[in-house]
């Protein structure tokens, strides 16, 4: 199948449907998991960043910390020292030149020993300004807004502090950025005189920060608590209002992303325990996601390699899982030659329907016809058509017709006897309606009484109810008498409703299914013993009219195939045969009715099934009644022979000749075909798919004459004909006949009399 196919044509919906939905599944979550994991590592790289990012600046942040501690703890020192507390005031009072001396000697010590200074003073009030680096400069000297500066953090209520700013003091001085450190003199006074001062440049911090950028664009920077720039590692300074955009942005935030003129930043940040100055690391996002792309690109490669895996495995594993079904629907249009027009599943849900709907009526026709089949074999069981079955065989077929293979079984005869003043209920012609009616009272009387049981109808006008029930206690025989009451009951009520005698015959008690046809005879026998212990009564069979031998199935069998094979000698001898056994077995005239009442049944029963009308053999009377009124089992068995023997024997053969009949018409066909060929019996026998003795039997039988003499005379015949309107040589002639050619002088002059030649001259003369 062209994979195009799928998509351009209106059939295999459903295959389709199988492709998309298994690609959707196998599809969206490669796609799903291959995103997640792009994602997934991208956050990993992200938070990995991130960490990297904040050790890089609590490092930072710790060593510039420690710096501007190490600073204030020797400035600190210093300060606290005896002279800077005290002795300096004398020599403030009496020498002014020899404490700037001593101050500068201290302070210019200091600044060697910590080289991260950039300028290191003391400034009193209204003398002058101290500085290693500066030198000694008087008030006026200064820069008047650094003097006023001074002038002003005096004035302020701290002891020391960190400022933003450095301190030009002359206009020729440094103005780079960096730090200072303000400390009133001397330390701890109320009244404090002047201040002593530590700068950092900036430069020092970056140096002390390092060189710890990964990606380009990257860079960090430190502000102040107030805001202010500190430093920073890039080359290139941002505009302030940059600085206060990420400040702002971030406020309350470790880690957030920040846009700038189109340009997305990934920002993380610290702030300092001890200098409240914010560490801020700032990397452009698009390089970071840089280091992504090669996830990126793995990731996508991944995910394609298994779309396609999917692809191939989704095609080729529906087909594989569509096959039954389209096998199905080519079963399914093969048989009902209809055209898909829908999608597949419709397709067959409609034909289940048409096939359930058709089950339906199957299985209602079926439940009509099985209490009519149902009987047939019940019938079949009780004369002993089933004696030759193993027990499994028939514990089959009693369970295919939900009947016991063992039980507590009998078995009930019933007939009715006319009224011959026709005082009754019904006349002779209601006879149909009447057994019609006493079987469905028997039906319904059964389970009304709590037994269950199977209601045939038997050829001598007579029903026949085989009951069981299962007993607690298997091979009881106390249940009998209920068999009696039950049979009484149901003689009374069909007795009431058809107002005639109704006579019930009851065979003893069985407890396996293979006793059943012993039953069937006892509770017949019992019915006909009715002439002699009168009618309209329940009867019971005791064993007095035949002998413990039972009934010779197998030459009643045996009787019925030579009636359908239209045997007249073969039925005559299996006749003759069972009244020898009935001479034998019989113990009276009754027990000689009783013989033949059954071989009547199913004589009847062979006629029917030869398609023989009662009608043609019997006319107006009824042959169980003619029956009763032999004297003799001589006269017995030549009525048999009369009026049912012959008549259906006649039947069976009339119909074989008109078959014959065909055959050798059949024959004589195929000679006038082929007279010209060296023909054969058996070749012509073969043809009508007989055997050579059928078809010579019957052919001389029709024909009045044997197979080779009528091809002779035909074949003769024909090359007269030839010879007459024709100049064909003899010798040709010969050959078209069938014949060589002095075969066909020898043959010609036997038949004709005279030679080929001499009948040419005379026909034409």
């Amino acid at each position: 199948m062209k994979i195009m196919d799928l998509f351009s044509k209106r059939k295999n919906l459903m295959l389709r449907k199988m492709i998309i939905v298994s690609l959707f599944i196998s599809i969206v979550p490669t796609v799903i998991t291959g995103l997640g994991s792009y994602l997934y590592a991208s956050s990993v790289v992200e938070t990995e960043v991130n960490k990297a990012n904040y050790q890089i600046l609590k490092s930072a942040s710790d060593n510039v910390d420690k710096k501007l501690q190490t600073i204030q703890i020797n400035l600190l020192q210093i300060l606290n020292s005896p002279y800077f507390l005290t002795d300096y005031s004398v020599d403030l009072k009496v020498d002014q030149i020899d404490f700037f001396g001593k101050v500068y000697k201290i302070l210019g010590a200091f600044q060697n020993t910590n080289k991260d200074l950039r300028e290191l003073a003391i400034y009193i009030r209204d003398i002058a300004y101290v500085s290693p680096t500066s030198g000694t400069i008087r008030p006026d000297g200064l820069n008047r807004s650094v003097r006023d500066k001074f002038d002003r953090e005096m004035k302020e209520n701290y002891r020391l502090r960190w400022l933003n700013e450095t301190f030009p003091v002359t206009p020729n001085t440094d103005t780079g950025r960096g730090v200072t450190l303000v400390n009133k003199f001397p330390l701890g006074s109320n009244d404090p005189i002047g201040l002593v001062i530590a700068s950092v440049d900036a430069s020092q911090f970056r140096e002390t920060i390092g060189d710890s950028t990964v990606y380009k664009g990257q860079y960090m920077f430190v502000v102040s608590e107030s805001g202010k720039l500190v430093t920073t590692t890039s080359d290139e300074l941002q505009p302030s209002n940059f600085y206060e955009s990420i400040l702002q942005a971030g406020e309350g935030k470790s880690k957030y992303n920040f846009n700038w003129k189109g340009t997305s930043y990934l920002v993380t940040s610290i702030t300092s325990n001890y200098s409240h100055w914010k560490y801020i690391d700032v990397i452009p996002v698009k390089e970071l996601n840089a280091k992504s792309r090669g996830i990126a690109f793995m990731t996508m490669g991944i995910v394609f390699f298994f779309i396609l895996v999917s692809v191939g495995g989704s095609f080729f594993g529906s087909r594989k899982i569509y096959r039954p079904v389209e096998r199905l629907l080519a079963s399914i249009r093969s048989d009902s030659g209809a055209e898909i027009d829908s999608d597949e599943m419709g397709f067959v849900h409609r034909n289940w329907l048409e096939l359930k709907h058709t089950a339906s009526q199957l299985k209602n026709e079926l439940s009509h016809q099985l209490p009519i089949i149902r009987e047939s074999f019940v019938l079949q069981l009780l004369q002993g058509q089933f004696a030759h079955y193993s027990n499994k065989q028939l514990g089959e077929l009693l369970k295919r017709y939900q009947l016991p293979d063992q039980a507590e079984f009998a078995v009930l005869s019933v007939a009715f006897d006319m009224d011959e003043a026709h005082e009754g209920k019904f006349r002779d012609s209601d006879k149909e309606l009447m057994l019609f009616s006493m079987k469905n009272i028997i039906d319904e009387f059964i389970p009304q009484s709590g037994w269950l049981g199977v209601t045939v109808n038997v050829f001598n006008d007579s029903m026949v109810s085989w009951l069981w029930n299962v007993p607690e206690t298997p091979g009881a025989d106390k249940e009998e008498p209920d068999f009696f009451a039950f049979a009484e009951n149901m003689r009374n009520m069909l007795s009431n409703y058809l107002h005639l005698p109704v006579t019930v015959g009851l065979s003893g008690v069985g407890y396996e299914t293979k006793e059943v046809p012993r039953l069937y005879r006892q509770a017949m026998f019992a019915l006909e013993s009715r002439i002699i212990t009168g009618r309209n009564k329940v009867l019971q069979e005791e064993g007095s009219l035949v002998s413990d031998s039972s009934y010779p199935v197998e030459l009643e069998q045996h009787f019925e195939n030579s009636l359908k094979l239209g045997n007249q000698e073969e039925a005559e001898r299996m006749l003759n045969d069972f009244m020898e056994t009935v001479r034998r077995q019989a113990r009276s005239p009754e027990g000689v009715l009783l013989y033949y009442n059954q071989l009547l049944a199913a004589t009847m029963r062979t006629a029917y099934s030869l398609k023989v009308e009662p009608k043609q053999l019997f006319e107006q009377y009824d042959p169980y009644t003619h029956l009763r009124k032999l004297k003799s089992i001589e006269e017995i068995n030549l009525w048999f022979l009369t009026a049912l023997v012959s008549p259906i024997i006649t039947s069976v053969q009339g119909n074989r000749y008109g078959e014959y009949e065909r055959m050798v018409m059949t024959a004589v066909s195929y000679i006038h075909d082929n007279y010209h060929r060296d023909l054969s019996l058996e070749e012509c026998a073969d043809y009508c798919g007989v055997s050579t003795f059928q078809i010579s039997k019957w052919f001389k039988k029709i024909m009045q004459t044997v197979f080779i003499d009528y091809l002779t005379e035909y074949r003769i015949e024909k090359a007269k004909q030839i010879l007459a309107e024709t100049d064909l040589p003899v010798s040709e002639i010969a050959l078209l006949v069938g014949y060589q050619r002095q075969n066909f002088m020898r043959v010609f002059k036997k038949q004709v009399g005279t030679t080929p030649g001499q009948y040419r001259e005379s026909v034409k003369t």
